[in-house]
């Protein structure tokens, strides 16, 4: 049996030949938001890099508020209850009827 890769795109493996394979593997990374504690707010760039360090794409930093935003891979998220300061983690819980790029 060969295994025939019918992908276009770099992240496609040859054993994930359809669509929706390929989309599952794709789903495994999440938007996050990390609530950092009130008394650790003055060290929030330092958490930054602590949660940059275990894998977070950091996209944007609330100091005033107390968040960083950005995403991970969901396996790896318990790994940032390790960081002093971190107070919650939020996940993006977004649901897509079908999209056809026009508004609804």
């Amino acid at each position: 049996m060969t295994v025939e890769n019918r992908c276009d795109s770099a992240d496609c493996r040859p054993d994930l030949r359809s669509e929706t394979q390929r989309e599952s593997y794709a789903m495994s990374r999440v938007n996050i938001a990390v609530a950092v504690a009130d008394d650790a707010r003055g060290r929030i760039y330092e958490i930054a890099a602590a949660c940059r360090a275990l894998g977070l794409h950091h996209s944007a930093t609330l100091a005033r508020v107390g968040v960083l935003t950005g995403s991970m891979e969901s396996d790896d998220l318990v790994r940032l209850w390790a960081v002093p300061g971190v107070l919650a983690i939020e996940v993006e819980c977004g649901f897509r009827w079908g999209t056809t790029g026009r508004t609804h």
